[in-house]
């Protein structure tokens, strides 16, 4: 699994588990992503509905597609030119990211601006304090610009999060299903024929 991906999905993970303290987006929108770090910079586009999240974006020159199911407790990481998907729980997505999302604490910190536009910034910290960071809300409590790093050994990792060309309007419902004619990636022990080690 790369990496950036398991970020991403321990931060979905992450976001959903303090729904009670991180307020919900309240409008259905897309938008233009980018998510820069070490690791490089991934451009993205978004599609959100009331909690259910479509991400297209190239990864190691081949699309793909994550859809975020926090009804369902699922994420679905479609590879489209390969005919396959690999569907993910909210549990292990936190696993992944080398955190556990809920001893993660969020604070609110007040009014800001981003890009000329009214926001509410928030902090957010692991009780171990291993990782924390800020993101800042629309009034619709759209997440438009984030700030984390974490530290592992004596190493830190920056990632930061910022979206444009944000359009509130309602999205087609089956951007967040799985589409027909994929098939589940196989694990490494159907790949060598079930043999185990």
């Amino acid at each position: 699994m790369n990496k950036l991906l398991g970020l991403l999905l321990g931060l979905s993970a992450a976001f959903w588990l303090n729904a009670e303290t991180l307020p919900a987006a309240q409008a259905e929108y897309s938008a233009d992503r980018i998510i820069s770090g070490e690791m490089g910079e991934m451009r993205q586009k978004v599609f959100h509905s009331f909690g259910k999240e479509r991400v297209e974006m190239q990864m190691e020159g081949m699309q793909t597609v994550m859809i975020s199911r926090p009804d369902l407790g699922k994420f679905w990481n479609l590879m489209p030119m390969l005919g396959m998907y690999m569907e993910i729980d909210s549990a292990k997505a936190g696993q992944m990211s080398g955190q556990m999302p809920d001893d993660m604490t969020i604070e609110k910190m007040g009014p800001d601006q981003v890009n000329g536009i009214a926001t509410t910034k928030y902090k957010m910290l692991m009780k171990d304090k291993s990782a924390g960071g800020f993101i800042w809300l629309t009034a619709e409590h759209i997440p438009l610009q984030m700030d984390f790093i974490s530290k592992e050994g004596g190493e830190k990792t920056r990632v930061k999060m910022t979206m444009s060309n944000l359009t509130l309007s309602k999205q087609d419902a089956a951007l967040f299903e799985l589409p027909q004619g994929l098939n589940p990636m196989p694990n490494m022990n159907s790949l060598m024929g079930g043999r185990g080690n």
